[in-house]
């Protein structure tokens, strides 16, 4: 579009209802037949980021599609939220509220007075608008900042959501510049001279809240939003730094009074006074800024046949919250036209699901994938479906692997098939891969973001893990020191398991990861606790294999290269431990070789057949085994000898009751980073009954205590 465009007020109309998503929508009976007239021509227009369906004519679809490619250009240079995937923006631009109003939301059994509005699913945003709006392409922006933010899942307050939207809906070009927040006349005039809605009630306004629904209140709602929003993004620097603190704040959990204290240091009458004052200034300020991009708003465009047209339009229906029965009418009436137009036979298999009719979703899923076997949104319905249905009969993952393949940023098929590699427990590179990729697509998700972490803890790749903290949980308060407290947990797991395989260095390194990230963590004493057990668990390992070598120099005449590796031990050990008594029973036979030279020579014992026997248990991870040998060897030997069988026993009878509870423990920690948090409760009262007091009893009821927390959450 060239030269300049005056934003103009929109029509009362307009004003009451554009951004409203009617969660409460009543069912309206389904029609006969589709409203749509034969002679009615459609058509669709292909730009860089949206598709548009109109019956409102080339020329205004084109307007409104360059519009919003300008708007949507300065946008993303100028914030943070941008198009993460390629799932479809459709843009619906009716000619005229007459042709609009079969499609409108519905309040009330009748169509809602409202000239545009926004709705989100999981594949596809929707934008649908009259163009005999007095300002359609401003209803048009308006709806667009809805659709940006929950494409970017950016969280927001009703208040500021709307807000937003009413702020970016006066966009204009002029010249060579963008300008943005002009203000808005009608919201102006009706703030002057009148009483505020009282900030305690604005701030906590819900979707469902009165304010937000009533006729008679919402133009108040819409007014004092964007005042509100104009006032801290463009009225006073530091409040638009604190209003960044404020929704940190709330997405970690803080209650919006105690977040709205903390972040702008001020009480409720504080800031409507600031408010007042500045919307009594002659001015208020906009912010422009040089346009220096190349937008084109041409696109492809062509004339959509009939069959296309039904289902573009049922797809519409199909998104409103709950479903219109009567999208089914336009899928059949499609159907009719063509038996085998696979994405209307995907959506009434979809609709099938919904009934719980299961042999009707399956038969049209199957019908639209033989269709159509390379459409990915067919596929990812079909590959859905199998995940649920099938109790593994058929296995989804070929089909939504191909998905995938043939939409490479296709999240919503990426997301399924890591939820897939998930419920089986698969750590392959295939499942990290895939929940990698719908956490890479869609960052602002949370619910891939905890998918993604999840495996990732599994596979235990833990800088993939604290990538997805970083990334998707950072400002979140509770749900990142959730997230850190997974990831100490599965290291203090993997460091377990390191010892367990002789590996204590590893295990150490480990344990050095877990300690550094402490502060990060929910309850970090606990996790720290359970550190210093494990750490003394693998001090005591090091000192048993330097016990053992200084047995074997001691025995090869070597007393001095025994005596330094007791040492060690020594002093890697608690004076009581069993292990430093056997220790010091050496180092005394080493220091007086007389008090023993008296005595009758020992029982040859363990013969080389016995040593040999005792290995291949070993070997074969046969602890009861050595343990059961060592004990028959005990009867035969005496003085230093004995000793040492003593010390071994002692050793594996340590190992196999640390063993049996890291894999309690680690099973108790499976269940917890796959969300089975009662499951995980259940293993860990079992282990804490057979646990005597210590340090393992201790960390194991740590994880329980978490586990119940978790638990109870999820109830709620």
């Amino acid at each position: 579009m060239t030269g300049a465009r005056t934003p103009t007020g929109r029509s009362v109309a307009a004003a009451l209802g554009a951004g409203l998503i009617l969660s409460a929508a009543a069912l309206v009976p389904a029609a006969d037949a589709p409203r749509l007239p034969e002679a009615e021509r459609w058509i669709e227009l292909r730009t860089a980021n949206f598709r548009f369906v109109s019956n409102a004519g080339p020329s205004t679809t084109r307007e409104v599609a360059r519009d919003l490619e300008e708007l949507r250009a300065v946008v993303r240079r100028l914030s943070r939220l941008e198009r993460q995937s390629d799932l479809p923006t459709s843009v619906y631009l009716f000619k005229s509220q007459r042709s609009f109003t079969p499609f409108k939301t519905r309040w009330d059994g009748r169509p809602a007075p409202v000239s545009g509005y926004f709705l989100s699913r999981p594949e596809a945003s929707f934008i649908a608008l009259a163009a005999d709006s007095r300002d359609a392409s401003a209803i048009a922006f308006h709806e667009y900042v809805h659709a940006l933010a929950a494409e970017n899942r950016w969280w927001l307050p009703v208040w500021l959501s709307e807000g937003l939207a009413e702020f970016y809906q006066t966009f204009t070009i002029a010249g060579d510049r963008a300008v943005i927040g002009l203000p808005v006349r009608s919201h102006l005039n009706r703030l002057r001279g009148r009483t505020l809605v009282p900030f305690s009630e604005l701030l906590a306004v819900e979707l469902d809240s009165p304010l937000y629904n009533e006729r008679d209140h919402k133009s108040d709602f819409y007014a004092q939003s964007w005042a509100l929003t104009h006032y801290l993004l463009l009225g006073d620097a530091q409040r638009r730094v604190q209003l960044g603190e404020y929704l940190a704040l709330q997405r970690g959990g803080a209650p919006e009074a105690e977040a709205f204290r903390t972040a702008f240091d001020a009480d409720y009458a504080t800031l409507e006074a600031e408010l007042r004052r500045y919307l009594k200034a002659p001015r208020l300020p906009s912010l422009s800024t040089r346009l220096e991009i190349d937008v084109d708003g041409s696109g492809a465009l062509r004339e959509l046949p009939r069959v296309e047209t039904l289902f573009r339009l049922g797809e519409l229906l199909a998104a409103h919250t709950p479903e219109r029965p009567d999208a089914l009418g336009y899928f059949e009436a499609a159907l009719e036209l063509d038996p085998e137009h696979a994405p209307s036979l995907s959506a009434l298999a979809l609709a099938a699901e919904r009934r719980a009719d299961w042999d009707r979703a399956r038969s049209a899923h199957q019908r639209a994938v033989a269709a159509s076997p390379e459409d990915p949104m067919v596929l990812l319905a079909w590959g859905r479906f199998l995940a649920r249905r099938t109790g593994g009969a058929e296995d989804p993952i070929p089909v939504l692997r191909r998905a995938t393949e043939l939409a490479p940023t296709l999240a919503p098929a990426w997301a399924e098939l890591a939820a897939v590699h998930l419920r089986r427990g698969d750590t392959s590179a295939s499942a990290v891969e895939a929940a990698a990729t719908a956490h890479r697509l869609q960052p602002n998700d949370l619910g891939l973001a905890e998918t993604a972490l999840r495996l990732a803890l599994r596979a235990d790749h833990r800088e993939a893990a604290v990538a997805v903290i970083a990334t998707s949980l950072a400002g979140r308060s509770g749900r990142a020191d959730d997230a850190w407290t997974m990831v100490l947990q599965k290291d203090l797991a993997r460091a377990r398991e390191l010892l367990r395989d002789d590996q204590p260095e590893a295990s150490l390194a480990r344990l050095e990861l877990a300690e550094a990230d402490l502060p990060a963590a929910a309850r970090p004493e606990a996790i720290r606790s359970a550190i210093v057990a494990a750490r003394g668990a693998v001090r005591r390992h090091l000192a048993a294999q330097r016990y053992s070598s200084a047995s074997r120099l001691y025995a090869e005449g070597d007393p001095a290269g025994a005596r330094a590796l007791l040492e060690e031990a020594l002093s890697e050990l608690p004076a009581d431990d069993s292990l430093a008594w056997s220790c010091r029973s050496l180092l005394e036979v080493i220091d007086h070789p007389e008090r023993f030279r008296s005595q009758p020579p020992p029982v040859p014992s363990p013969t080389q057949d016995e040593i040999s026997e005792l290995n291949r248990r070993l070997a074969a991870d046969d602890l009861a085994g050595a343990v059961a040998l060592l004990r028959t060897l005990r009867e035969r030997s005496e003085g230093p000898q004995r000793r040492w069988v003593d010390a071994k026993i002692d050793e594996l009878q340590w190992t196999i009751d640390y063993n049996r509870f890291v894999d309690a423990y680690n099973l108790a920690v499976d269940h917890y980073n796959l969300g089975e948090p009662e499951r995980a409760a259940e293993v860990l009262e079992r282990l804490v009954a057979e646990l005597p007091a210590g340090s393992e009893r201790e960390s194991a009821l740590a994880l329980l205590r978490d586990a119940r927390a978790a638990a109870a959450r999820e109830s709620r």
